[in-house]
């Protein structure tokens, strides 16, 4: 980011330069011109001889800065891709989700870190029988606000009809309720309009932590569905944690 920066500041330096050589160019090419005449040239061969080397030499600052201002473009999008969540965010599928959990299991034990999981139900709250299947729009929302609150870091998987699992890294039940009341937070605002007709949503969410010596990612699994089947029991969007020993 430091290199970004610096090359900001640089291209406002080559800019200045660079407008600097062009507006003087009118005093110091007739100078040139008179140099080159005084040196055995034909006025006309001097003046011609100077715009050349005025123009070889504009010519060669501009690709210069060209150059510097594409390598920092390029620089400044790689950062972006990297500090914005929504452009790294993946739905990934069981086979995909479990190769993953098991890595970020592995990475969570090296260094001692607590991981939680969020296993998550989305239903609409007053579809009734003989109202088409509205699945596909719910998961373009959930999936639009999970981008949002989820972290670079988390990995997210789809595996069931409007559930979701959320594998959370280096993250306590603390901080995996944060996660989870963000995101349920963005979705009590969210309504599915669907043939003239309007469904609120209703988030159920289990969350399970384990410590990094009891790791593992079956049981974290599995402590996350049942939290969420509790909280499936209750109305409206609830919350519900573990209780499972960490």
């Amino acid at each position: 980011m430091n290199n970004v920066a610096n090359r900001g500041r640089y291209k406002i330096l080559g800019g200045l330069l660079g407008g600097i050589f062009l507006t003087s160019a009118a005093a110091w090419l007739p100078m040139l011109a008179e140099l080159l005449e005084a040196g055995g040239f034909k006025p006309l061969d001097a003046k011609i001889a100077a715009y050349t080397i005025f123009f070889v030499v504009a010519a060669a600052v501009s690709y210069l800065f060209m150059t510097e201002l594409i390598k920092a473009r390029i620089q400044k999008r790689r950062c972006d891709e990297v500090l914005n969540t929504s452009m790294l965010f993946e739905l990934h599928d069981k086979q995909m989700f479990h190769t993953m959990g098991k890595k970020q299991i592995d990475l969570a034990k090296r260094n001692g870190w607590d991981v939680s999981m969020a296993a998550i139900y989305i239903q609409p709250v007053n579809r009734r029988k003989g109202v088409p299947d509205i699945s596909s729009h719910i998961k373009e929302i959930v999936v639009k606000e999970l981008k949002r609150a989820t972290r670079c870091s988390d990995q997210v998987g789809s595996f069931a009809k409007n559930e979701y699992l959320v594998f959370l890294q280096n993250c306590n039940m603390e901080n995996a309720k944060e996660i989870a009341l963000r995101f349920k937070k963005r979705l009590s605002d969210r309504y599915v309009n669907v043939d003239d007709k309007v469904y609120k949503l209703e988030c159920k969410c289990g969350l399970s932590t384990l410590g990094p010596s009891t790791a593992d990612l079956k049981r974290l699994m599995e402590y996350a569905y049942e939290a969420m089947d509790r909280a499936a029991e209750r109305p409206g969007s609830v919350i519900e944690t573990s209780r499972a020993a960490r």
